[in-house]
């Protein structure tokens, strides 16, 4: 049975330019303190006019003046759609242990933050600001829950203040229309006003990164980050909108234009999402830890009624099961059926090609049961192929000219004839074919029922691994290739081509995992090796970790992953685009939180910083204060760098968790 150690994400390091270690071997993450676009949105107009100028007789001249109008269309209004948004953290929909975690929005267009403004003067601040709701927030008597609700622009600019609060300076821009759809959140001034970043802190909470390879190369696009500045409920539910503060601040402070504490202010709501903070039990790595229970290979547990000498033991040792077999002429029986995923390396040798299905039936006499498991894996591979026509159309033309062309050689041959008139090389595959092929040996588009015919095999919260039988993907392919078999000439033919195989099917191996830990953390990352590594501190290059043949969600929880080879240590970790920002350990029973500091060379500092608080009783951070802190701190190893958002987001950044299994043997 593996067993599991739980380690920091390596690679934690900083530079002094700003970057974070990625899990790759010299990867990095650049962060920088803003990304302005060339033009802010608006319209602009551009004159341009020529005067001619000459000494003596010749007069000068005015030519007409030109004109040329142009609109920068930034977002204003979203929402914002997937192909907007990068990531969410914690992920929509998630349960999770949150507690600790400042939410952060991570956008693809990384100008979007600073494409306007808060206030009226041109700065740095980001026009963006996620506010974070807690349930807990309106179980006072008084306290109204925010309002969301899908308006017109038109109706959003007309908004009366005896309805809300909304800034007047607020109008209509080129290509935007009065009828357009706008969502909006009217939250009451008592609520908002604790929950309002200040001016100064708008330019720490938004970032721009950069993921780079080891030499320093950009890898991807540059992306745009907006971290809250409140904690979430703990063991309870969070909601967090991204909203508009355009022209909120005209004078370095969020105008509410005279609104009564029970009064409304209305925002735009640009993007929002709802997750669940529980129990230390469900975060990330108790989750996985939570894995680790026996049986670890796909099979089902033995019966403990069924007597340790059974002929039956060995078969369901080896994942097989019982199920129904229905015979051709309408008797029924119980035969066994394994898919092609075994708990070990098997030796089985099959006698292929077949003619038909029935010949790869197997019959124990000590059990006196079928073994259907090879036969319905060859009659799957001929009716997958049957189904897709393209493939067995293509598939019988290149059999039908491959065997022409060995007709024509074989006769050359025999009246000594020459063949330069003949082509002498292979008729290719066709590349749908081929493809075909290539998927089928890795599994694709099988039905799920054929690969884990029993629940029982892979319980919720479950893990097992599994080392694919290549005989019964021997027995697939050979199904599908069926389908261009049509004369015994054919058929011989096959079986000289297989005769004459010098290397056998590759090896491959690989695990299913059935968890929320799928669901609930999507940007999910799997390293394999072929080695037991039981030292959690041992991490090799990802040059040594196994190829993955394929990564697929095979559902929302369940998540099916192949290796080139045979897996003895699977490591779990999130991706870097999972790193969140949060605090350190909070001390028992207390609402006391730090956070740990690194120097410029990334090495963490024993000193750790006192968090401090805009509303303790709500666990809003101050996040200027906490910046001052910070500095303060880093000031005898930063001598005299700035300390800016990006420095800030460097100090925040937690680095993700990576669990690891080990085979037992």
């Amino acid at each position: 049975m593996p067993s599991v150690n739980l380690r920091a994400l390596r690679g934690s390091g900083l530079r002094v330019r700003g970057s974070l270690r990625t899990p790759s071997e010299d990867g990095t993450i650049e962060f920088l303190e803003f990304h302005q676009p060339a033009l802010e949105s608006g319209t602009y107009k551009v004159e341009i006019q020529q005067i001619l100028e000459a000494a003596g007789k010749i007069p000068s001249h005015d030519f007409p003046k030109r004109r040329l109008i142009f609109a920068v269309l930034g977002e204003r209004f979203g929402p914002l759609g997937p192909e907007d948004i990068v990531a969410m953290f914690p992920p929509p929909g998630s349960v999770g242990e949150h507690a600790n975690v400042l939410p952060h929005i991570t956008l693809s267009r990384s100008t979007l933050p600073w494409e306007r403004l808060p206030g009226l003067v041109d700065e740095n601040r980001s026009w963006m600001a996620l506010l974070l709701f807690r349930a807990s927030d309106f179980v006072d008597e008084g306290v109204e829950k925010p309002r969301v609700q899908t308006l017109t622009l038109g109706e959003l600019i007309e908004t009366s203040a005896t309805t809300a609060r909304f800034p007047k300076g607020v109008a209509l821009e080129e290509g935007q229309q009065a009828s357009d759809e706008v969502t909006v959140i009217d939250v009451q001034w008592k609520t908002l006003q604790h929950l309002l970043p200040t001016a100064a802190e708008l330019a720490l909470l938004a970032h721009a990164h950069q993921r780079k390879d080891g030499n320093e190369v950009p890898e991807g696009d540059l992306d745009a980050t907006v971290v809250c500045n409140r904690l979430p409920e703990p063991n309870g539910t969070s909601t967090v909108h991204l909203v508009s503060l355009e022209k909120c601040y005209p004078n370095g402070v969020f105008h509410a234009q005279g609104a009564g504490p029970d009064e409304w202010i209305r925002l735009v709501s640009l993007a929002s999402w709802t997750f669940d903070s529980v129990d230390p039990e469900q975060s990330f790595s108790e989750l996985l830890k939570g894995l680790d229970r026996a049986p670890a290979e796909l099979r089902a547990p033995l019966p403990e009624a069924l007597p340790p000498a059974s002929p039956a033991a060995p078969y369901l040792e080896q994942g097989y099961l019982p199920l129904p077999h229905r015979m051709r002429r309408g008797s029924k029986s119980v035969s066994f059926y394994r898919g092609p995923f075994a708990p070990g390396i098997g030796a089985e040798e099959v006698k292929l090609p077949a003619e038909c299905a029935d010949e790869l039936v197997r019959y124990d006499p000590d059990t006196g049961m079928f073994d259907v498991s090879y036969a319905a894996a060859w009659e799957l591979g001929r009716l997958r192929t049957l189904a897709n026509t393209r493939v067995a159309l293509e598939l019988l033309r290149w059999t039908r000219e491959s065997a022409q062309q060995r007709h024509a050689m074989r006769q050359r041959a025999a009246r000594r004839l020459p063949l330069r008139q003949t082509r002498s090389e292979p008729v290719e595959m066709p590349e749908a074919v081929a493809e075909w092929l290539a998927d089928l040996e890795h599994l694709v588009g099988l039905p799920f029922s054929y690969l884990v015919p029993d629940e029982r095999l892979l319980p919720v919260e479950g893990l097992r691994f599994f080392c694919v039988d290549p005989a019964w993907v021997e027995c697939l392919l050979d199904g599908a290739r069926s389908v261009g078999r049509v004369t015994n000439a054919d058929l011989e033919h096959a079986r000289t081509v297989r005769a004459s195989r010098s290397e056998g099917p590759q090896r491959v191996s690989g695990f299913l995992m059935r968890s929320s830990v799928v669901s609930g953390w999507p940007a999910l990352v799997v390293e394999g090796y072929p080695e037991r590594l039981p030292d959690p501190s041992v991490i090799p290059p990802a040059t040594d970790a196994l190829t993955p043949l394929r990564f697929d969600r095979l559902a929302s929880d369940a998540l099916l992953v192949l290796f080139a080879g045979e897996v003895k240590t699977l490591d779990v970790f999130q991706a870097p685009e999972a790193m969140h920002y949060g605090l350190d350990a909070q001390e028992a029973g207390g609402q006391e939180f730090t956070k740990n500091l690194r120097d410029p060379s990334g090495v963490s500092q024993p000193e750790a910083v006192v968090v401090p608080w805009r509303h303790a009783d709500r666990q809003v951070v101050d996040i200027a204060g906490l910046a001052e802190r910070m500095k303060a701190a880093l000031a005898p190893v930063r001598a005299e760098l700035p300390f800016t958002a990006a420095q800030f987001a460097l100090q925040m950044i937690e680095g993700t968790e990576r669990v690891r299994f080990v085979a037992s043997s």
